[in-house]
């Protein structure tokens, strides 16, 4: 394995098979930042709302925290690689 494979592993499947699988992946992320703002307000008493981009850091910390937790799995690093790349590519389009 080369390096920058993993990059290329997560480049193909945010505009591959993931998004045959789950759609448009910024759709999904401000879906999940809807459910877990609901969950964080109700559970905690906050008023807080999280955005879709706030998804891809959250979820790049559940893969670090698997990564550091428990056996190495090479979806890990290559999730967290798809993560920041639509990060990335949001903040380079002025969403954030």
């Amino acid at each position: 394995m080369a390096l920058g494979d993993v990059l290329v592993e997560a480049s193909e499947l945010i505009v591959g098979q993931r998004q045959k699988d789950y759609g448009d992946p910024k759709t999904s992320l401000e879906c999940i930042a809807e459910f877990w703002t609901v969950w964080l307000n109700r559970r905690f008493n906050l008023n807080i709302k999280l955005e879709g981009l706030d998804s891809c850091e959250m979820l790049s910390l559940v893969k670090m925290a698997r990564l550091v937790t428990g056996k190495y799995l090479r979806d890990d690093p290559r999730d967290i690689c798809g993560y920041q790349a639509i990060l990335a590519d949001a903040v380079k389009g002025g969403q954030k």
